[in-house]
């Protein structure tokens, strides 16, 4: 009996239109992915400097005046890890050009300095327009920017633990503090 779905009926790939398609959304994916990232590292950032105020109160109250090392200490740490978090929403440097090498993008979706194309010159780039090319070169972009994005929030994540490990260390270790 044969297989109602032989590798005679499949067809050979996708056809123009649907590559398109799959580009179009998979660089609006790749797009809320980092913008995605941006969120939560700013979210996790306002959780992680309004904890601050608690943990000074605790300081203060349990330490005395042997807290000022400890502080020091919670606000090395803080800025250290604040600027963690900030990093993650500082812009990625644009991809190497090998990311796009060969694939004949015009590098028209994102301009990267407006001013320096007169809008003739675009119009006439714009006629040598290929979609699936030009979408092609934005997905890669877009994912390499979202594989920085996301390395950058993990190193953040990591930062907010060895902070809370630190100021604990320094609590009981430098401050000496009783309970």
């Amino acid at each position: 009996m044969a297989d109602p779905k032989s590798t005679t009926d499949l067809p050979a790939g996708a056809t123009r239109p649907e590559r398109v398609d799959f580009l179009k959304q998979m660089v609006a994916f790749t797009e809320g992915n980092v913008r995605s990232y941006d969120t939560k590292a700013q979210i996790s950032l306002a959780a992680f400097v309004l904890s601050a105020n608690p943990l000074v109160a605790v300081i203060n109250s349990a330490c005395g005046t042997s807290g000022r090392a400890v502080l020091m200490i919670l606000v090395v740490v803080y800025i250290a890890t604040v600027l963690a978090y900030l990093w993650v929403l500082w812009p990625v440097a644009p991809p190497q050009q090998r990311l796009t090498e060969g694939l004949g993008a015009k590098n028209l979706f994102y301009i990267h300095d407006p001013a320096a194309v007169a809008g003739a010159q675009y119009a006439e780039r714009l006629k040598g327009l290929d979609v699936e090319s030009e979408l092609t070169a934005e997905a890669l972009k877009l994912a390499h920017i979202r594989k920085v994005k996301a390395r950058r929030f993990k190193a953040a994540l990591i930062a907010t633990l060895v902070a809370y490990l630190v100021i604990a260390a320094g609590y009981f270790a430098v401050g000496r503090c009783a309970f």
